[in-house]
């Protein structure tokens, strides 16, 4: 197996984030322990992709902290994150249609130190990509457009973890993935948190995402409303009213 470097703790302090003058994120506070999986729920326009920019770098903060194992990294471009160990799968389904699977797996490995770059290690990198994800090994060498959703989801997570990232970032990867498939995608996130990862999952999904996660969080217009351990949350009256459907 391909090496997995130690999980890291994540903390956001008082961050504040937005587009011009819109306001995104009004001083968010949120921690993800070492090696655990944390829920971010909300409704749409809640903040929660905001959120995950503002860490991964795509997003530069107004003001406030993003702590990586004590050392604070906010304002970082993405490549420096990456570099820290934190991959980010966007929204969406963000694969480039216009390479291969293959090809789309080995941009993750830009995020490598250059002493890594060795064929046997990016040889293992893949291998271990298609083992988790046997469907990709068959679709290797066709380009990523011809993928069905749920395949273009298990591509840019794959991808993701070809990174050798610390700290996962998962933004909706429940969107538009049929519900055979949906349960494979969860069960894979919890295999990679199992392995040392440290996931934040911004999720609609409420049930499936607190059913996996040691704490959650609830966004409303930027701001966190609720915070607790993940089976708690699920319990919680508010939280049952407004996403899981009572």
């Amino acid at each position: 197996m391909t090496r997995v470097n130690s999980a890291a703790s994540l903390t956001v302090e008082n961050l504040v984030a937005g587009y011009g003058e819109v306001l995104a994120l009004d001083n968010v506070t949120i921690t993800a322990e070492a090696a655990t999986i944390t829920a971010v729920l909300g409704a749409n326009g809640a903040g929660k992709t905001t959120l995950l920019r503002a860490i991964s770098g795509m997003v530069r903060p107004r003001s406030g902290r993003v702590v990586l194992d004590g050392a604070d990294r906010a304002g970082r471009g993405p490549e420096d994150m990456a570099r820290a160990g934190i991959a980010h799968v966007p929204e969406g389904q963000g694969v480039i249609a216009e390479l291969t699977v293959e090809e789309n797996l080995r941009i993750g490995m830009m995020a490598w130190p250059g002493s890594a770059r060795r064929r046997a290690e990016r040889a293992a990198a893949l291998s271990e990509a298609y083992e988790r994800f046997g469907v990709l090994a068959d679709r290797r060498r066709r380009l990523a457009a011809t993928l069905s959703g749920g395949e273009r989801q298990m591509l840019v997570i794959a991808r993701a973890l070809v990174a050798r990232p610390r700290v996962l970032l998962l933004d909706e990867p429940s969107l538009g993935i049929a519900p055979l498939l949906l349960r494979d995608i969860f069960r894979t996130i919890v295999e990679i948190n199992r392995r040392g990862v440290t996931v934040v999952l911004v999720e609609q999904n409420a049930h499936m995402a607190l059913s996996v996660a040691r704490r959650g969080y609830v966004l409303e217009t930027g701001r966190v409303v609720l915070e607790d351990e993940a089976a708690k949350l699920a319990s919680n009256p508010q939280v049952r009213a407004a996403y899981l459907g009572g």
